[in-house]
Parts: structure tokens; sequence; C-alpha cells
């Protein structure tokens, strides 16, 4: 039975917007000056959040950004002042939806957009420049979970799998979930020939920004994102991107839920999202804030390239700083899908990207650390036996 309170919010533009990360002061300030005049006109919300130790602010016009900002980040103290700063305005006349970030001033602006996905990762990546170079922390786009007191890291470009297998150790008796987008994982400085003590992956954020598409596979979900925030998911059968004749689903061959009586669809929109709280899902008890390195999973999805292969540190870095991904229906532009891309490390996110120290970094989690890396194949293989690829590698690593 649906519920009355069924939270949707529909963003003008359902996706991300164009978007300068190195916009110079001087093109940069004008457009900070008409963003702030639009926001004392319409009157805006500060909020701070704290990203493992780093404070970002969100000074914005939307209530709906608002919303998902306050849920998604564990709160930053009101008195500190805060290391970057977002101005998010709607309603800003003469200019077209896009984002820029100046590194100067350590500030980003989204005019016209009110997208929570992209305001939420340059976040994140304006965190991550302050971590890398200030904290030698390395910033990961990835998912990680606990199984038996051991820790997993799983890095891979969007929509290729994470939260479906960080989901798949979360539902198993002695798993637990931490994060399904973001790590941080603090290195000692200076790093350690023979390290004495773990790597720990710790978890930003308080809520998962999940792809409202992972229902289709888990049908128990539905009543559970009923309950939580949602961003763009259809509420109409005419705007169903995957449709079949008058009834049928094409995505999972079966009726269409508009034609079972329901009011809302997950996965008819490829870009739809839910913001949900970690312990709503299967109680607090299967939740931890931070897990320890003990393995890192990389994924790829094509249909001739081995389920599995273990790789050396060298296969393993030119794999990350390569980022080589097919683009899958919600995961960039339409007219992208299907073709190859690249996003080095995985992690668009990174704003002030140092492709040297991200190698450094993970060079010492493989040599280092001897933390084993494989790459499995999700084009191949089905879920279940990818997780028992994950599962029997995190038993047998040190």
């Amino acid at each position: 039975m649906e519920i009355s309170q069924f939270q949707n919010y529909v963003t003008q533009s359902r996706a991300r917007v164009k978007g300068n990360k190195n916009t110079p002061v001087a093109e940069f300030e004008p457009l900070l000056a008409k963003v702030k005049g639009r926001l004392r006109q319409t009157g805006s919300k500060s909020l701070k959040a704290n990203l493992n130790g780093v404070i970002v602010e969100l000074v914005t016009n939307s209530q709906h950004q608002a919303d998902f900002w306050s849920r998604n980040w564990w709160e930053g103290e009101p008195s500190v002042l805060p290391h970057s700063r977002i101005y998010s305005a709607t309603g800003v006349e003469g200019e077209e939806p896009a984002a820029y970030y100046c590194p100067a001033l350590k500030t980003a602006l989204f005019i016209n957009t009110e997208y929570y996905g992209q305001c939420k990762s340059w976040a994140l990546g304006m965190a991550a420049a302050i971590l890398e170079r200030g904290f030698n922390t390395l910033s990961i786009h990835g998912a990680t979970a606990l199984y038996k007191g051991k820790g997993v890291v799983i890095i891979a470009p969007t929509g290729t799998g994470k939260t479906t297998h960080s989901f798949k150790i979360f539902m198993n008796d002695e798993g637990k979930i931490c994060g399904d987008d973001w790590a941080y994982v603090e290195f000692p400085d200076p790093i350690p020939d023979k390290p004495r003590s773990r790597l720990v992956a710790r978890q930003p954020e308080r809520a998962l920004y999940m792809r409202s598409e992972s229902q289709r596979e888990q049908g128990w979900l539905r009543e559970v994102f009923d309950k939580s925030m949602n961003e763009n998911v259809t509420t109409r059968k005419e705007d169903c991107e995957y449709p079949t004749g008058e009834d049928l689903c094409s995505l999972t061959k079966k009726r269409c839920v508009f034609n079972e009586g329901m009011s809302w669809c997950y996965y008819a929109f490829g870009n739809s999202r839910v913001l949900i709280r970690r312990e709503d899902i299967l109680g607090a008890h299967k939740v931890v804030n931070e897990v320890p390195v003990d393995l890192v999973v990389l994924l790829r999805r094509d249909d001739h390239s081995p389920p599995e292969v273990r790789l050396t540190s060298d296969q393993a870095i030119d794999v990350l700083q390569k980022g080589e991904y097919m683009v899958l229906p919600g995961a960039g532009p339409k007219e992208k899908w299907g073709t190859m891309s690249y996003e080095p490390w995985y992690n668009p996110y990174l704003l002030e990207l140092d492709a040297a120290r991200q190698g450094r970094f993970f060079r010492a989690m493989f040599e280092n650390w001897n933390i084993p890396c494989v790459i499995l194949n999700t084009g191949v293989e089905g879920i279940q036996q990818s997780h028992q690829r994950i599962v029997a590698a995190l038993e047998s690593s040190n």
C-alpha cells in the first residue's frame, strides 16, 4: 500500500549541468556577485557540513538542496569558519544552468540548478583537495563494506555495480554497510616502509544517495524508499523511458508498475535518486562509519575480459589512472551512452586532480600495506558469482 507522505522533488535540470572546475578569479567574481545578489533578494539558508574535519558551507535559496544537504552530512560546528563554500541560487536572470569552481577562492557556484548529485559531489571534491594536500588523505570514489571484520573498498565508474555489490555484502548475516560512494583513507606522514597498523577507510556521509533503480533488483526496497527523500522519481507512466507496448516494462519483462495501480516507479528514469538513512534499511546494528582496508576491488563491464584478475600494484595503478569505462544509461549525457570514456582514478569528483599524489597513495596501499587488488568483470558473470568472488578474496586476505 502506498503512503501519502511520499517525498519526491523534480529538478528543472535532472542531471549534471555544464561545469568549469578551474574558473579564474576574474571570471568567477562577477558571477559570484550576481549569485549573492539573487540570494539577498530571495533569502537563503546557510548550512555547514563536516566532511572528515573539513567544513564546507552551502548557501542556497533552494529548499530542495537545503533539505538533502542537511540529511546527507554530519553537521559542521556553527562557530567554525568554513574551509570552502558553495553558493547555489535559482532564478538568476540571464544565466544558463551551470556550475563553476574557483580553486584560488576555494568556492563553487551553482546557477539555476537544484540537482543535488552534482552539488554533493563537488562538496566531496572541495574537501578532497584540502585533505589530500594538508592531511595526507586519499579520497576514493568507491563503496565500502565490512564482512566478518574485514573491510573492502569497491572502486568503479558510475553505474557498474559499486552500490549493488556493497549491498550484497551488507545483506549478508555477517556484513555491514559503510558507504556506497566515497571513502577517505588517511596515511601516516611520512609513510612507513613497514606499517604497524591497518589503513582505515572512513565514510563522510550520514546517508546513501542512491540510484533509485536499485529497487528493480531488490523489490523489498520500495517500502524503504517510500519513506525516504527522493529526487526525480517518475510519477507518470507517459514519462517512463522503458515502456514495451501498453502493459510491459522492457527492464523487468513484467507488467508495468503503473498498470499494477502504483503511482510512481523507481526505475522508469535512469537518473532518479533516493537519499536514504543507512540505519533505515536493515537497522543501526548493520551500519559502520569506517572499515579497515583489507581488499580493493575494481569493477569493469565488457563482454570479453576474464571474470577475475589479481592485479600487481603496477597493473592496478595503470587501470586506475587510465580510468577507461563504458558510459551506461543514467551515468552521463544520453548521447554518450554506450561509448567509451575516461575517469582518471575512476573519480570524476576531484576538482583539483593531482595524479602524482593519487599514484603515491595507491602504490603505498598496494606495496607498503600489501593490500590485494582484484578486478572483476560484471559483464560476463551475474551479480551472485561476482559477489562470491569478493567474499572469497576477503576471506583469503591477511
